[in-house]
């Protein structure tokens, strides 16, 4: 009784934290950016999944959340050396982030929160790159999405995010720029490990290429017309990394 009371009362802390956190940022970057959803109707309006996006800034967490509002709380997996004061690691579980070391037993203690997260319901984001990439397109996916979506048999919600790669800039934040959200619809990840014969980073490109057809369609919609647009060059020069 007392156990369940004590996981009640962290979950409605980590909300309230989540919550404040989140306005926070949005009041703040939406004097800064002018954001654009697409896709909103592709996330589930109840149950758990995992939302998986290309990674380009430390902001792109709030970006990632931003389709959901501030109350459905999201988990992110956080690389500890991300955050290199023990306040940011101290608001990151506050908001109930999981931390990620560098250690074999470290990997395997998140895995097991995360599904511990996804079993009640919750959500997770992961950026499945690992690190923040230096262009558009998205580098290799490391199989660590796909071992959380196969152990847990959870859909993944692909997303692209465009525009977040300058916003370390302030002079690029005075230009207020646009910051697109694409969201795909849900991927099964759990049912591709057969046929990339159980190789998690194999599976975990099934969701990259999805994330790269997103990024493709953003492309198009820049050029003006979709329909001139030859999206096979785009696809052939970076799915190949």
């Amino acid at each position: 009784m007392i156990n369940r009371l004590e996981l009640k009362l962290v979950k409605i802390s980590q909300s309230f934290f989540y919550f404040c956190l989140w306005m926070l940022q949005f009041i703040v970057l939406s004097f800064f950016c002018n954001i654009k959803l697409e896709g909103q109707r592709s996330i589930p309006k109840n149950g758990r999944f995992i939302l998986a996006a290309n990674h380009q800034n430390f902001y792109d967490g709030f970006f990632t959340a931003y389709a959901l509002g501030p109350f459905k709380k999201v988990s992110f997996i956080i690389a500890k050396r991300a955050l290199k004061s023990k306040f940011t690691q101290l608001l990151a579980r506050l908001i109930g982030s999981v931390l990620l070391g560098s250690s074999v037993e470290e990997y395997q203690r998140v895995l097991k929160n995360l599904n511990k997260v996804l079993s009640h319901g919750g959500r997770v984001g992961i950026f499945p790159e690992g690190d923040i990439s230096p262009g558009p397109i998205p580098r290799k996916f490391k199989g660590g999405v796909a071992k959380l979506s196969i152990d847990s048999k959870t859909k993944v919600i692909p997303i692209f995010l465009s525009g977040t790669y300058n916003l370390r800039y302030f002079k690029y934040l005075l230009s207020r720029p646009t910051i697109t959200i694409k969201i795909g619809k849900p991927i099964e990840l759990y049912n591709y490990v057969s046929e990339n014969g159980n190789n998690l980073d194999q599976v975990a490109s099934v969701l990259r290429e999805q994330i790269i057809d997103l990024a493709a369609l953003q492309e198009a919609k820049d050029f003006g017309d979709s329909g001139n647009f030859d999206s096979t060059p785009f696809l052939n020069t970076y799915t190949s990394t």
